[in-house]
């Protein structure tokens, strides 16, 4: 018996642990798909990008994957390239 509650409680936590983590993927997955999709087609892309989005963090979420953490720094950089290009081109 108490082998069996043991059992029990231990996949309960597992499972409780790994919900939590793919609730916190599927919220920032949602809001970056959703701003990527619509930065590269419109209001589709936004709505298509969010539902992907979604569904990559969810699995990144449950396997544990670390979200890009150099990705603000990657933006920054073509932000800074493009400037670069128009300021030439005049």
């Amino acid at each position: 018996m108490k082998r069996l509650v043991l059992t029990c409680a231990l996949a309960l936590s597992a499972a409780s642990l790994s919900a939590s983590a793919q609730a916190q993927g599927t919220i920032r997955g949602a809001e970056r798909g959703a701003e990527d999709g619509n930065r590269a087609a419109g209001p589709v892309g936004g709505v298509v990008g969010g539902a992907v989005g979604a569904a990559t963090g969810t699995v990144g979420g449950v396997l544990g994957v670390d979200p890009d953490a150099r990705r603000e720094e990657r933006r920054e950089e073509r932000i800074e390239r493009r400037t670069v290009r128009e300021r030439d081109a005049r």
